[in-house]
């Protein structure tokens, strides 16, 4: 009993101790900043190697001017076009010259935040010479849609239009145009036959292979030349490197 009296005791003397002692000081909880949201910036391997693919194939100088014509909007013709454009004018030698000749649903004013009271449009109108605005890396001008304008197929059919085109392919070395779809508006078919070539823009999964074909045989009935399709939106399910070795 000695042992477990004197136990006791001790036990007594330390709970007083503890009690009397000044308590540890209670830090806030340190507030958890939310973490930030990164978005993945687009890859620009594909315009490379689509850029790659054009340049090879085809002769200098024999391809300046190109034509992104879509199957049907917001399939991802004009950021194709913009990407595309912009991995040309990487090369310092090289001047480089968007066109936005979608007047049905123009984007280009918005994405480079740029003013697009003066533009293609404004060919029809005597508004004197459409000036080029710089943007972007290298030597890379845009110039956007321009004001509201209702009968785009007699602005593209015009003599002015092809003059403006020819001017632009003296001073550039490759011009780069984004047009509204080609199923439905005449506007797309009138420019397949001014320009060097046109690629069509598809969406995967979306696009039905007979509206392929059918689009195909409207670019070569307009007396254009088709350079290839490019696919947008496509998934993977596995990782996309293995898709290269399949």
């Amino acid at each position: 009993m000695g042992k477990t009296h004197e136990a006791l005791e001790w036990a007594e003397r330390e709970y007083q101790v503890r009690s009397h002692a000044t308590p540890p000081a209670v830090l806030p909880a340190r507030r958890q900043e939310p973490p930030r949201r990164t978005w993945p910036r687009p890859s620009m391997k594909p315009y490379e190697d689509l850029k790659t693919n054009l340049v090879n194939r085809y002769p200098e100088g024999s391809l300046k001017t190109i034509l992104f014509a879509p199957m049907a909007h917001g399939v991802g013709a004009s950021t194709t076009a913009i990407n595309f454009a912009t991995t040309l004018a990487r090369d310092s030698r090289l001047k480089v010259l968007l066109i936005d000749v979608n007047l049905r649903t123009p984007s280009f004013h918005g994405v480079f935040k740029i003013d697009h009271s003066n533009g293609i449009s404004d060919l029809v109108k005597d508004v004197g010479e459409i000036l080029p605005i710089k943007v972007g890396p290298g030597n890379l001008d845009v110039i956007p849609c321009g004001g509201p304008y209702s009968e785009p197929v007699n602005l593209f059919g015009s003599n002015g239009f092809d003059k403006f085109l020819k001017k632009m392919k003296d001073t550039y070395d490759f011009v780069v145009l984004d047009a509204p779809p080609i199923p439905g508006y005449s506007d797309c078919r009138v420019l397949c036959p001014k320009v060097d070539g046109v690629i069509l823009v598809l969406e995967a999964g979306k696009t039905r292979r007979h509206a392929a074909l059918s689009a195909k045989k409207d670019v070569e009935e307009a007396g254009g030349k088709l350079l290839g399709v490019v696919l947008n939106k496509r998934r993977y399910y596995i990782p996309e490197f293995i898709y290269r070795r399949i």
